[in-house]
């Protein structure tokens, strides 16, 4: 299947917490721009790394 950061519902939400949140590490910010600029070959080899990454670091939940 041919997926996208913006269109694989698995990791989108993810990524952009990834992407956007000061509580990500460096690296995985650059992983989730990495994806986010990928093109669907690329983002299809990165998208193992990218669920691992996610299992191993799921988003911290906001408190209100």
């Amino acid at each position: 299947m041919n997926y996208s950061a913006h269109t694989d519902t698995e990791l989108a939400d993810w990524l952009r917490w990834a992407s956007e949140s000061g509580k990500a590490p460096s690296f995985v910010r650059a992983l989730a721009e990495a994806a986010f600029l990928a093109d669907s070959p690329n983002y299809a080899l990165l998208r193992p790394v990218l669920l691992e990454r996610k299992r191993q670091m799921p988003p911290v939940a906001q408190t209100v």
